[in-house]
């Protein structure tokens, strides 16, 4: 190797080892009540509401609470607590999520809002001309509503919030944070305006990596959230991953907490073997170069075959017992080519080539063809026409109101037909309306023709009789002519 090679080399090799430092983890924090040892993490134990707690981790970097005034405990008097995790996740070790410190906001939740004069927490011991990635989270027992944490150093970089309630995998991560002319981090811990109790656990320091480069981005794919699969099978779960500027070294698979399989290329998948029933938080955990981590997770549950049907066929079922359906308020979907084709909503509506049935039992969105239609106990079916107190129009009335309104009484126009749904049955009730009206008509009118018709024969009658007595009066007359000329 020539001089220039190795010189190369070494500078490549050297521009390596300072970029996996650079980036790297350098410091954790884990914050408790009681004194208790997390490997690798640094332990602040004690109440920051009763006295400052600081430590320092091994890289030189300190943590401080910096006030007691800036912590705001809970009714009981206290602000940390071992135990009060109670939902032991994958986001940071068991060990640092079941404990945690807290603030309470109060009942008139304005006790623990963000103040930029009232940091939490303060870092020290920083390289003010390096950046920093921050990574926090919490987790608790009580449903007190959402954290929010922001983080300030030269300058603030931000709020981001977290829901603690049974966290086990989520966290909030603060890129490219400069520290102050100090080369301090103040850290606030802070409720929204809703919230009762907010929570910190534990929280990572990072050197900081190129400003190019962004964080993996992973998306759990498969199994969909909420999936609901049959036991004895083998499951395919898939995810996507990928970074700005950056590269993934691996994607972890776990179910709950137990690592069950890791692919370290696209595509991302495994296989998920035969699983016990039960319920499963499934998360796929991306790695990058640096070590810098994203997750993803999905609910799942495995059930016994007893709560599935057969494709070809199921004998002995009890329809109370063993149904195709939900049993929340959930609608069911009926699909072919992966396409909704029909919907049985919450309330029983049935909607066909639509999700919606606009408060109507049926909806079809199509055309449709029916060899029988049969309407029921429809309580105004027109007979009334035919009693002797309806009011039938008189023609004339009738006439002047079709031509200025081009249509029959009681009938929709074409532009209402335009804009509105047409009730069959209300308008089958009113064509029979009319066909009864129609009916009276037709009858008055024949009555009319009735006795006009008799009117005729008396008249023609009397014209024959006096057609033949006018034949009668000229034979008279002839004879009497021709006497007279003899």
């Amino acid at each position: 190797m020539t001089f220039l090679k190795r010189t190369v080399f070494l500078v490549c090799l050297v521009s390596l080892c300072d970029i996996t430092y650079l980036q790297a983890q350098i410091a954790s924090f884990n914050f408790s009540a009681q004194a208790q040892v997390v490997a690798g993490w640094t332990n602040v134990a004690g109440d920051p509401s009763l006295a400052v707690r600081t430590a320092t981790d091994p890289s030189g970097i300190a943590i401080s609470s910096v006030s007691t005034a800036n912590w705001s405990p809970t009714p009981s008097g206290v602000c940390a607590y071992n135990g009060n995790g109670g939902y032991p996740g994958v986001y940071f070790p068991v060990g640092v999520m079941i404990a945690n410190w807290m603030q309470y906001n109060g009942s008139g939740y304005n006790l623990a809002l963000y103040n930029a004069l009232l940091p939490q927490l303060e870092l020290s011991g920083l390289n003010k001309d390096s950046n920093y990635i921050l990574r926090m989270s919490g987790t608790d027992i009580f449903n007190g509503g959402p954290t929010q944490y922001t983080v300030a150093g030269a300058s603030v970089s931000g709020s981001q919030s977290l829901n603690n309630y049974q966290n086990k995998t989520q966290g909030v991560t603060f890129l490219h944070v400069y520290p102050d002319s100090n080369g301090h981090i103040k850290v606030y811990v802070n409720a929204t305006s809703s919230a009762s109790f907010v929570f910190i656990c534990g929280l990572q320091v990072f050197s900081g990596r190129d400003t190019t480069v962004g964080v993996p981005v992973v998306t759990l794919t498969a199994p969909a959230n909420g999936s609901r699969l049959a036991e004895g099978g083998s499951f395919t779960i898939s995810a996507t991953a990928s970074e700005t500027g950056g590269t993934i070294a691996k994607v972890e698979f776990y179910a709950d907490t137990v690592k069950i399989g890791e692919a370290d290329a696209a595509p991302y998948t495994m296989t998920w073997v035969d699983p016990d029933p039960g319920k499963y938080q499934l998360t796929a955990k991306a790695t990058d170069n640096v070590g810098t981590i994203s997750m993803s997770s999905v609910n799942v549950s495995i059930e016994s075959l007893n709560y599935f049907w057969s494709t070809t066929g199921n004998i002995a079922t009890n329809a109370d017992t063993f149904f195709l359906g939900t049993v929340d308020t959930n609608r069911v979907a009926i699909r072919t080519n992966n396409v909704e084709r029909m919907s049985v909503l919450g309330d029983g509506s049935v909607g066909i080539g639509t999700k919606s049935t606009h408060g109507y039992k049926l909806a079809v969105n199509g055309s449709a063809i029916f060899t029988k239609v049969s309407i029921r106990n429809y309580a105004s079916w027109p007979d009334y026409v035919f009693k002797d107190d309806y009011k039938l129009p008189g023609l004339d009335s009738l006439e002047r109101y079709i031509r200025v309104n081009q249509h029959l009484p009681g009938i929709i126009s074409a532009d209402q037909a335009k804009e509105q749904p047409i009730d069959l049955v209300e308008n089958q009730a009113l064509l029979l309306q009319k066909v009864e009206e129609l009916t009276l008509y037709l009858i008055q009118e024949h009555k009319k023709v009735e006795e006009q018709t008799l009117y005729l024969i008396r008249e023609h009658k009397q014209v024959e009789k006096l057609t033949k007595e006018v034949k009668r009066l000229k034979v008279q007359l002839n004879n009497r002519q021709s006497k007279a000329s003899h």
